[in-house]
């Protein structure tokens, strides 16, 4: 509970827990023990919900006072609540709100009219929004659809590579497909790594419908998923035990201090290709006492070293705020947007052949009947 308080012609806010006063410190404190739980997921943010239902009904308050033209404008500027995913609780909540004010008018004897018409209003304008977000999830969709494109094409530059003639044995394949993969590692970032988990659940399911996942005439590409996963693992695998070597030198200091200045260190010689990914591992080691939490993950590998690994993430993201991580992996983020580029325009040059061959074809099949010159002789 928090109150306000006249100290000396200036107003003190005084933070009290259970009817006891607490001190500012103690304040900062449970806002940093909150603000790390919520980070790693031992427990849901409480006041991000709360500042979603704010931003919710300052929404439908100005789309009932603003003509409706103006909707779609207005809508625009709080697309992240709406494709937010406790948008439909939010909704059920507005819904609640508008039942019980009806309800105390009514309890209290006084005149329904003008709160029914408002609730009519409220009502309308979260019907509009509850299309709007559905308008915005096929956009999402949309982009999905893209963005899986360009996955499928770092797929398919892997089978390239495997299919290549030119290697006359299973060796010479085997190398050749280390090197591709070694060369891609940019891309091959935690969406693909989501994007491969999500494109063999997908077919697995759709041959289990059919009844045919262990039809060899049928379950190929899942095959190759399958491979290309393993082969892409095996190549992070790598990068990831480097890593793992990093955070354990760090993690057997004694003192706050020299964890904090030894990892100060090794992020500075750090390579530009392992900045994100070294974020990414650290915040995986974290997240996975929430995942503990939830029975997902047996946090007992980690020890005693909660606080240890606590404090880890706290000084990675201060040593590494996003100003500098965009700093130091611009040569990486870079040579991976100019591969990506490449992969497709690649694609596209492919799309040109594949129609090219199909207007010749229209072509051959037009110059094989009799022309003008054999109608003459």
């Amino acid at each position: 509970m928090i109150e306000e308080k006249d100290d000396d012609d200036e107003m003190k806010k005084v933070f009290y827990i259970d009817g006891k006063e607490i001190s500012k410190g103690q304040v900062e404190k449970l806002q940093r023990c909150v603000d790390e739980g919520v980070a790693v997921g031992l427990i849901e943010d409480p006041v991000q919900y709360m500042q979603e239902r704010s931003r919710v009904q300052m929404l439908v308050d100005e789309l009932c006072r603003q003509p409706e033209e103006r909707f779609s404008e207005i809508a625009n500027f709080y697309k992240d609540i709406l494709l937010s995913d406790n948008f439909v609780t939010l909704v059920r909540d507005q819904l609640r709100s508008m039942a019980s004010r009806y309800l105390d008018t009514k309890r209290s004897n006084q005149d329904t009219t003008e709160v029914e018409e408002r609730i009519g209003m409220e009502r309308e304008v979260l019907g509009k929004l509850v299309k709007f977000a559905q308008l915005l999830l096929k956009e999402a969709q949309a982009l999905g659809a893209e963005l899986e494109a360009q996955q499928l094409e770092v797929i398919r530059s892997i089978c390239n590579v495997a299919m290549d003639p030119n290697h006359e044995t299973e060796e010479q394949t085997a190398e050749a497909l280390t090197d591709a993969v070694r060369d891609m590692r940019p891309m091959l970032d935690e969406n693909f790594v989501a994007y491969l988990k999500y494109a063999i659940a997908e077919e697995e399911g759709r041959l289990a419908r059919a009844g045919l996942v262990d039809d060899p005439e049928h379950n190929r590409w899942l095959f190759v998923l399958k491979i290309i996963q393993e082969g892409v693992y095996a190549e992070l695998g790598v990068g990831v035990q480097r890593y793992i070597d990093h955070i354990s030198y760090v993690l057997r200091m004694d003192t706050k201090k020299e964890r904090k200045e030894l990892l100060s260190k090794l992020i500075d010689v750090m390579p530009s290709m392992d900045v994100r990914p070294f974020v990414k591992v650290v915040d995986n080691i974290a997240a996975s006492l929430g995942q503990g939490r939830k029975g997902e993950f047996d946090t007992a590998v980690l020890g005693g070293m909660t606080n240890k690994v606590l404090q880890l993430r706290r000084d990675v993201h201060e040593l590494l705020p996003p100003e500098r991580i965009k700093v130091m992996s611009k040569d990486a983020d870079e040579w991976a947007a100019r591969q990506r580029q490449k992969l497709m325009d690649q694609r596209g040059v492919a799309r040109q052949r594949l129609d090219a061959a199909r207007d010749y074809e229209t072509f051959e099949s037009i110059t094989e009947r009799k022309g003008e010159i054999d109608r003459f002789d």
